[in-house]
């Protein structure tokens, strides 16, 4: 199994299948997720002993799955590989009923910065583990889940801006 790298903002560490539980080891560090110091979560897969910015600085593959916000509502990407060798962001969703603009508003940094879902598109940390444990073991999202596209070609404001 391949090793990934974590960043939660505060921490910065390797993550591998040694030692107890990954799944449970995911699950508690996506569970601190707090909105404030510890708002977000990268997880991607690196070389050995290589930081995932180190490893983007050296032209390897930005795909990765991250989260915003709190452990109680948070926000999942996914930045992968398409079929077309095109990179391209998606928020996961559960795929519910989507009218209009997304109006839930997920803050991270301290509520210095946020962005705006739809209410099918948000997840605890209890969800949010078990999908980070199935990418780190397939590095794809897991069946049943929905793509949306998140345009980085949009204004920055439109997406995800700062706090009012």
């Amino acid at each position: 199994m391949p090793d990934f790298y974590y960043d939660t903002g505060t921490v910065q560490s390797q993550f591998s299948v040694g030692g107890n539980d990954p799944r449970r080891r995911l699950a508690r560090v996506i569970s601190l997720l707090d909105g404030s110091e510890r708002s977000i979560f990268i997880f991607a897969r690196v070389p050995d002993g290589v930081h995932f910015y180190q490893h983007l600085k050296n032209g390897g593959s930005s795909t990765f799955l991250q989260a915003a916000g709190t452990a109680e509502a948070m926000t999942i990407e996914c930045r992968r590989l398409d079929d077309d060798g095109e990179e391209r962001l998606y928020v996961l969703g559960h795929g519910g009923p989507r009218s209009g603009e997304p109006t839930v508003r997920i803050e991270f940094n301290d509520g210095q910065n946020h962005t705006l879902v739809y209410p099918d598109e948000v997840f605890d940390f209890s969800e949010a583990g078990d999908i980070f444990f199935s990418y780190f073991e397939t590095e794809r999202v897991p069946d049943g889940y929905a793509l949306r596209l998140f345009d980085l070609d949009a204004p920055y404001e439109d997406q995800r801006g700062t706090a009012d």
